[in-house]
């Protein structure tokens, strides 16, 4: 009974053990980022184009900036592959004009939808009971003369 016991608890240490050690391995992996095309064109911290192709942010950018699109192509593409944030340029009035990787956060998860209400919607309509006539005025009201 006592090696039944000692085999029992020295297995379950081993393979706690090596789930343990399994799941930190796991936790650890990151997913490769492969790059997806799009990029977000925004000046300080306010965007201005979110999730673009290449050619529509080095477009724009370059028109804010009064850069050739071509010079500003280089520095998207850099963006998209490696994720790295670049300023095109300073000094504008909201701050640099930024180029960043990807959608948004707020753009990644739906937000939730709110209730659609429409004007003069039935939350204020009395149903007649049962019985009464769909003529009838309630009987909390006055008669208008």
């Amino acid at each position: 009974m006592n090696t039944i016991l000692k085999n029992t608890v020295a297995g379950t240490v081993l393979g706690g053990g090596l789930l343990f050690t399994a799941g930190l391995g796991l936790a650890n992996a990151q997913p490769a980022e492969t790059p997806d095309g799009l990029v977000t064109v925004a000046v300080g911290n306010t965007a201005i184009l979110e999730a673009v192709d290449a050619e529509t942010a080095a477009t724009a950018a370059g028109a804010i900036c009064g850069t050739p699109a071509s010079d500003v192509t280089a520095l998207v593409e850099q963006v998209d592959t490696e994720g790295t944030e670049q300023t095109v340029c300073e000094g504008l009035p909201g701050g640099a004009l930024a180029i960043k990787n990807g959608v948004p956060a707020a753009a990644e998860a739906p937000a939730a939808e709110a209730p659609v209400v429409t004007p003069g919607g039935t939350d204020d309509v009395q149903l007649p009971a049962e019985g009464e006539s769909s003529q009838t005025a309630p009987a909390d009201t006055a008669p208008i003369g």
